[in-house]
């Protein structure tokens, strides 16, 4: 079965619980531990039954902030292991208690009968708030919430539906308005800049390109595919069109995943990924487009971009095609349910029938909202509400007006940050702050500070420090 694109690359915000992290080294830590907080599965109306939902905590000074970490669509461990400037920075800064809690139905917070009815973002966020109500000594104490991508979008949502709990927000990369790309170019458009922009070659997107096309090229000679499997180690036979079709959405998902991760330091994916991974994919492909080139050299190039991604170790020895990702059921129902956001590819040329191509350099893979909805409706019997994070968020065209009143919210995005499409990028009042973060990729501004962070990293950080003081300063007045 070829995995629809429009499915795949919708995971891709959830590409964290595919991970294999080293939780168990996590666990060993002493100065966390691990509590369950004992929930109702429906805040709501009360129905019988609970859910355990999993924290992990650092007790600071009792009379010093709490940060919360608002979890995501994934272990909440992947979450603190991405959030070092928490962890390692602001927590011996200002004494604070640190708590990262776990988004039900992911993780360890799973209920024991999996019925998602239950699984909403309202659900969520009161689940944090019932569990901030139990650890937050007193109503002098300062709340921050922190998170990004899914999660920023919840810590931002927190300070807006819930002020009196939460004192401040750091929303980084959070797609927030990633709904209104109604034909999901945004995400594949921003990837392809992050290679065209490759210090090593600009013609790097090219390269990619011309990977695809060759692709595209040989599915119509199926003498050729024992070939590609050679070239790509795939577990599987190639056998038809399909196989064809998925082993370039395959690459398309590793490609996007490596934008996602081009950190400047070294970071932990399946393994450790070299600094600025986009540069050494694009040292890589250039080494096999160097003349004499024909196409097997440039496929050679796109197979060790996957190796590059996959296989740090050197231990596989093939790759399966189909298994993409791992965990997804819940995302896929949250989309399907309240969080459609469409993402499509179109491909480098405009043409009548293309209008949108011309701005990726992908295989033509259209969005589509009504497969979407068929494919929600065929696996979960729901039919999604498009229209559902503006009615209940405000997260609209007029999100102006929606937010004209907030206060307290930092929104962090970067230049080469996949998801800058959907996040917020104008301040709206004087009170909520926009980092535009030069150089910089998906939510780094939560990572652990390096030496190698460029100077707008720097200067976001200290700022979102400055803002956080100022935070707490200002409730220590108002309650004094």
């Amino acid at each position: 079965m070829v995995l629809p694109l429009f499915l795949i690359a919708g995971l891709l915000l959830g590409v964290n619980s595919i991970r294999v992290g080293n939780a168990e080294t996590f666990l060993l830590n002493p100065n966390y531990q691990v509590e369950y907080f004992t929930e109702p599965i429906d805040h709501m109306n009360r129905d019988s039954g609970f859910i355990n939902i999993k924290a992990l905590i650092m007790n600071g000074s009792p009379s010093g902030p709490v940060f919360v970490y608002t979890g995501g669509n994934h272990p909440i461990e992947y979450e603190f292991q991405g959030a070092g400037f928490i962890t390692e920075y602001l927590q011996l800064e200002l004494n604070a208690t640190v708590i990262f809690i776990e988004h039900r139905y992911y993780g360890d917070s799973v209920p024991s009968e999996e019925d998602y009815q239950y699984l909403t973002t309202s659900q969520a966020l009161y689940d944090f708030a019932d569990i901030l109500d139990q650890v937050v000594p007193s109503n002098t104490t300062a709340v921050i919430a922190f998170g990004s991508v899914y999660s920023g979008m919840l810590a931002a949502f927190m300070r807006i539906k819930y002020p009196h709990i939460i004192d401040g927000a750091i929303a980084s990369s959070a797609p927030l308005l990633a709904q209104l790309d109604t034909q999901g170019t945004g995400f594949s458009r921003v990837v392809s800049y992050d290679y065209s922009m490759s210090n090593v070659n600009q013609l790097c997107h090219i390269w990619i390109t011309d990977g695809f096309n060759i692709l595209s090229n040989l599915i119509s000679r199926p003498t050729l595919y024992t070939a590609l499997e050679d070239t790509f180690h795939t577990c599987q036979s190639l056998n038809d069109m399909g196989d064809i079709v998925q082993l370039q959405d395959w690459l398309t998902s590793i490609i996007k995943s490596i934008a996602l991760y081009n950190f400047p330091y070294v970071s932990n994916v399946y393994g450790p990924l070299p600094p600025w991974p986009v540069n050494v994919a694009c040292q890589l492909l250039q080494k096999y487009n160097m003349a004499p080139v024909n196409q097997w050299s440039t496929l050679q190039g796109m197979y060790e971009v996957a190796n590059l991604y996959l296989n740090y170790t050197g231990r596989a020895t093939c790759f399966d095609i189909y298994n993409v990702f791992e965990e997804g059921q819940p995302w896929m129902y949250q989309q399907c349910t309240e969080l459609m956001m469409p993402m499509g590819q179109y491909g480098p040329i405009k043409t009548a029938s293309n209008p949108l191509g011309g701005n990726d350099m992908f295989p033509v893979r259209p969005w589509s909202t009504a497969q979407f909805i068929q494919m929600c409706q065929s696996v979960f019997g729901v039919t999604p509400k498009p229209s559902w994070i503006s009615v209940n968020y405000g997260m609209s065209a007029n999100v102006n007006e929606t937010l004209q009143y907030a206060s307290n919210i930092v929104f962090s995005y970067g230049q080469l940050d996949p998801f800058k499409y959907s996040c917020i990028q104008d301040e709206i009042n004087p009170q909520t702050t926009v980092f535009y973060i030069r150089n910089a990729t998906t939510a780094v501004d939560l990572r652990t500070p390096s030496p190698n962070d460029p100077q707008t990293l720097m200067y976001a950080r200290n700022h979102e420090e400055i803002l956080i003081s100022q935070w707490i300063a200002a409730k220590a007045s108002s309650t004094a």
